[in-house]
């Protein structure tokens, strides 16, 4: 197998596994803070040092894999990874000082989710981008249905509803479109602004459920 078809399967495993294996974590995070009972002052401290102990673990885990696998594209977009992988890692660390539902859900869903979804699903598009359309196509249709899978993780319980079918593709088209966006315009960052934008309109949405201030 010659190098450039050996970077493509590579690029076709990397647009599946890490947002799969992210969800299990989320997953498996959820399940332990189901079956753990804390005090209410410290719900939030325990939700966040979760999170904080899995992005730790992983972003750098991913990193080397990147870095031993696909070494041409991680040189060359290291600093992209490590600086959104270090707002991450503050993001999380903010979210300790805050004890209202409505700002965490502000931290969480609009600046910490949309900087590792986004990372962890879409960093493999800079690699794909350099082998056409016809491979970027086929890395966008399986990031964006390893996207929608990964967030199962985090909500198990549409496992036994009906809206399964539609929370997944809901996930999946809004991958698919920014895939779409991402061949035109090859910035994270865009990506990661559109996904927090998406995310704070849920958030209005649900703001009364969540205590807003207003």
């Amino acid at each position: 197998m010659n190098k450039i078809k050996k970077e493509q399967y590579t690029l076709l495993a990397f647009s599946l596994f890490p947002s799969i294996i992210w969800g299990m974590a989320l997953f498996a995070s959820l399940m332990f803070r189901f079956h753990v009972s804390y005090p209410k002052l410290l719900c939030y401290t325990a939700y966040w040092a979760l999170y904080l102990l899995r992005a730790l673990l992983y972003l750098p885990l991913l990193r080397y894999v990147y870095k031993k696998w696909l070494p041409s594209m991680y040189d060359t977009y290291a600093k992209v990874y490590v600086s959104y992988s270090l707002l991450v890692i503050i993001g999380i660390v903010c979210g300790f000082f805050l004890k209202i539902e409505f700002w965490n859900a502000i931290l969480g869903t609009c600046f910490v989710s949309p900087l590792i979804e986004e990372l962890i699903a879409r960093f493999i598009l800079y690699g794909a981008r350099h082998h056409g359309w016809k491979l970027y196509a086929l890395v966008a249709l399986l990031s964006s249905l390893s996207f929608s899978l990964m967030h199962i993780g985090g909500a198990p319980s549409v496992l036994t509803k009906p809206i399964l079918l539609s929370k997944l593709s809901e996930h999946f088209l809004f991958g698919l479109a920014l895939c779409s966006i991402f061949w035109f315009y090859p910035r994270l960052g865009l990506l990661i602004s559109i996904h927090a934008i998406s995310n704070l309109w849920w958030v209005y949405n649900m703001s009364s459920e969540l205590g807003a201030p207003w």
